[in-house]
This record gives C-alpha cells, structure tokens and sequence, in this order.
C-alpha cells in the first residue's frame, strides 16, 4: 500500500477533524455516519471495557462515555497515511491536551463507500515508551 503524498494527507487530516469534531459535539448520528454502513467495525480503544466488535455496541458506550466522561481536545503527531484503490490506513500518535503523556498510538483502517472515506476498524493504545 503506497504512502500519500504530502499533498494529499491534507484528505485524511480533515477526516480526523471531522471525526473529533462529532465527539466534541457530542453527535452521535454524525459518528455513525463515519462508519462503515453495514455497521460491521472493530474498536479497540486505550481504557479497558470500552472495546466493541459492532457501531451499536459501540455507539452505546459513546454515548454513556459522553453523559459521564470529560472530553477534551487532541493534538497530532507525526501522520502517515497510506491508500490503495478505495482502502486507506492512517497512523498517528494522538495527545490528550490535558494530560499529553503516554501519547496515544492509533491506527485507522478506512474504507471508500459511495465517494466517502468510512471506518472499518479503529485501534488505540498508550505508547508504553512514553511515561
């Protein structure tokens, strides 16, 4: 799977800021609509119990997460995509603004559907090289 250009991150970075944008908003209809339609995801998240295999498992802890929880906003670093015919894969370490270390290592597996990028599978883990 080739690496993006320069040029194009810009893509891939404004879907992160879309994405982020339906949690800051607290939109749950809008994050649906960044997933895969058939609903079939894989979520690996950085706390524990928060992990789910399907959108409406984990569209119901999003939004206790969003009626208990505190969200604050995101820095990146250091992005890479790479992209092949409608599949593309970003990797980049994400900071809590709050509390910017451990920085969090994520991956996001996307896939085309109907001209949109959607995500497939999403995985975070606290980088343990970091205190």
């Amino acid at each position: 799977m080739p690496r993006v250009t320069r040029e194009r991150l810009q893509e891939f970075e404004d879907f992160l800021g879309s994405y982020n944008e339906c949690w800051y908003k607290k939109d749950l209809s809008e994050l649906r609509k960044m997933h895969a339609q058939d609903g079939d995801i894989i979520y690996f998240d950085n706390h524990k119990d928060c992990d789910s295999f399907d959108i409406d498992d984990h569209l119901k802890k999003v939004k206790h997460f969003f009626e208990t929880g505190n969200i604050v906003n995101l820095l990146y670093e250091n992005m890479i995509v790479y992209e092949k015919n409608n599949s593309a894969c970003i990797i980049v370490t994400l900071r809590y603004s709050d509390k910017p270390k451990p920085g969090v290592r994520s991956t996001y597996y996307l896939e085309k559907e109907e001209m949109s990028w959607r995500i497939r599978h999403i995985h975070y883990s606290f980088d343990p090289n970091e205190e």
